[in-house]
């Protein structure tokens, strides 16, 4: 009697013990037959715990589990173990209603009385599960927008047809579009909506079709702060909206597409039904980064067109130049050369040697302007096969040069090689003819040192001006080239110390191949 007493306090302790718990506590036997439940099963299985004690735990199991379940407590029975492993394992639950509910399930043993029981404390994991599972969806997400938008082999049209095809996937509907919005004013309803891409059959919302905005969805989502998402379209009061009884669109969600700041049109994705749920938060989020990364792409084809054309201005600048100046050049040149043979005079050297500067001016001008175009195709460059090139097309007499460089960088190649033999002959004019030349990586660029005089302090700024030179055979041209050229690919050109005391010319802001 005082035996059965003793067990009797044991079970009620542990019955106090996990009431007061809100995970759920279940114990079996050998039998798999649930013994004792505490309130917080319910919660979790939707079964009062008073109705699952003496049922069996396959109960709450899904079927496709209960063999399984059956083979490894005959194997734990007839190999006698008696130590379980105490860590969470992940399982999934079957609901009364009939739905899998993903746990995560620690066991543990004890002998009570003459009986062994097996005692599971459980936790619903979904919430855990869903967050788990909204990242790496997430993640996929954005895997799939980031390998669209930076395929080089596709161009802007057929990656907005597939970030379109996309989209209706992702998000279940049909429709896609991106839209063209032409008004006088951002918020004026008596423009014109013009499809530009489309995706799926709507005959209304194919390339080149066109309405009225105020019959369009998206003149309220121009009047958003950037997305305007509708899964129920009647219950949001559109029934009567012309939009409504135009396309008959039953759920909608669009984003503004902006370009430099300006309305350039909505991207949006539509079914003709309902949805039974509205958009989620990672469904709006798709829609947003398409929308802005179409507002990126479509400002960075204006900044190319505009660059294009001043390139094109530059380029007549140029020929105007060439044309202009040459001629004349070559008819003094032809009439100096009579005179010279006429005549021998010290005068006539000096407008030889005048014109000769004039000639180079003009190179070096010519080539001042077209070294300032915008660099609009970049591509991976060798930059030590680069300099072994210039090495051989510059005048270097004695000098000698040091390459500690192994990287490709992405630049114009004909412009990073006048670059690299304007720093040379730089080298090479102020440091002397058995001047060293060493030419070395930086974390984002390179540099070209030497071990000549060096620039003063003073006067580092200034090397970089037109017309500035120290040379009397100098065009005062060529490190103002070099700096156009390095600004033409948005990279910073700086002067310094060497270590050895002469000039040290640094080039950041690069991009590079390899590393």
């Amino acid at each position: 009697m005082g035996r059965q007493r003793e067990l009797e306090e044991v079970q009620a302790r542990f019955n106090a013990l996990t009431e007061n718990t809100t995970l759920a506590v279940i114990t079996i036997d050998d039998d798999s037959t649930i013994q004792y439940a505490n309130d917080a099963v319910e919660d979790v299985f939707g079964y009062e715990a008073s109705k699952l004690e003496g049922d069996s735990l396959l109960t709450i199991m899904p079927e496709r589990f209960h063999e399984a379940h059956k083979t490894a407590v005959n194997r734990y029975l007839e190999e006698g173990a008696r130590q379980l492993d105490r860590e969470w394992i992940e399982l999934p639950g079957r609901h009364k209603d009939g739905h899998e509910v993903p746990l995560g399930i620690s066991f543990g043993e004890a002998t009570v009385g003459d009986e062994h029981r097996f005692t599971a404390v459980i936790r619903d994991i979904t919430e855990r599960k869903r967050r788990e599972q909204e990242r790496e969806t997430t993640l996929e997400l954005l895997r799939d927008l980031y390998d669209v938008t930076t395929d080089a082999d596709l161009d802007f049209e057929e990656k907005v047809d597939l970030l379109l095809e996309f989209g209706c996937a992702r998000l279940d509907l049909p429709y896609g579009f991106l839209s063209r919005i032409e008004t006088d004013d951002n918020r004026d309803e008596k423009g014109t909506q013009r499809i530009v891409r489309a995706y799926g059959d709507h005959e209304l919302l194919q390339p080149g079709e066109s309405c009225p905005l105020e019959q369009a969805y998206c003149r309220k989502t121009i009047d958003t702060d950037g997305l305007l998402a509708v899964s129920d379209a009647v219950d949001a009061g559109w029934e009567g909206d012309p939009a409504y009884q135009q396309f008959d669109l039953g759920s909608y969600i669009g984003g503004k597409v902006l370009v430099d700041g300006d309305l350039y049109g909505t991207l949006c994705f539509a079914g003709s039904t309902s949805r039974d749920h509205p958009f989620s938060d990672l469904e709006r989020m798709t829609v947003r980064l398409m929308s802005r990364w179409l507002s990126y792409e479509l400002e960075r084809q204006q900044m190319t067109a505009q660059l294009e054309r001043q390139n094109d201005r530059l380029q007549e600048f140029a020929s105007i130049l060439a044309h202009d100046l040459r001629n004349p050049l070559s008819v003094a040149k032809g009439r100096l050369e009579l005179a010279q043979d006429e005549y021998e005079s010290d005068d006539l050297e000096q407008v030889a040697d005048a014109l000769d500067r004039m000639d180079a001016l003009i190179d070096d001008v010519l080539t001042l302007a077209r070294e300032g175009e915008a660099v609009t195709d970049l591509q991976p460059v060798d930059l030590a096969a680069t300099i072994e090139n210039c090495w051989q097309t510059v005048e270097t007499a004695d000098a000698t040069i040091t390459i500690e460089t192994e990287r490709s960088i992405y630049a114009d190649r004909s412009r990073l090689q006048q670059l690299l033999e304007n720093l040379v002959r730089n080298a090479v004019e102020h440091g002397g003819g058995d001047v060293t030349i060493t030419v070395g990586d930086l974390n984002d660029g390179f540099y070209v040192a030497d071990d000549g005089p060096g620039i003063p302090e003073d006067d580092r700024e200034e090397v970089f001006a037109s017309g500035y030179t120290t040379s009397a055979d100098g065009t005062g041209f060529g490190l103002a080239i070099v700096r156009e050229i390095a600004e033409a690919h948005d990279w910073v050109i700086t002067v310094d110390e060497s270590e050895d005391g002469g000039a040290r010319f640094e080039i950041t802001g690069a991009d590079f191949a390899n590393r």
